[in-house]
């Protein structure tokens, strides 16, 4: 995933939890500001597989397996767990 496209992932993200934040792209991922606190994502070298993505904070770098994870690691890190999480249905057409 390229930078413009994570961007524009974690922006939506942040809009569907309810989460005031500029994300912008920065070095070889993307810089996620709220308030005072400052997270950074990048992807992982090829021989951190099977990491594929790191979550940075000042004091902290998560290291996340897919976009799942991430997402779930930057929820988590952002206190936007609150929110319910939406349930897909599936029903049987009338």
């Amino acid at each position: 995933m390229n930078p413009p496209a994570l961007r524009a992932l974690i922006a939506d993200s942040l809009t569907l939890w309810g989460v005031a934040g500029r994300v912008d792209i920065a070095d070889l991922g993307v810089r996620i500001t709220i308030n005072d606190l400052v997270l950074h994502v990048t992807q992982a070298a090829p021989e951190e597989a099977p990491m594929r993505w790191w979550l940075i904070s000042e004091t902290r770098r998560r290291p996340a397996a897919s976009m799942l994870g991430l997402l779930r690691s930057l929820r988590y890190a952002l206190g936007a767990t609150s929110a319910e999480p939406a349930r897909a249905r599936v029903a049987a057409p009338p």
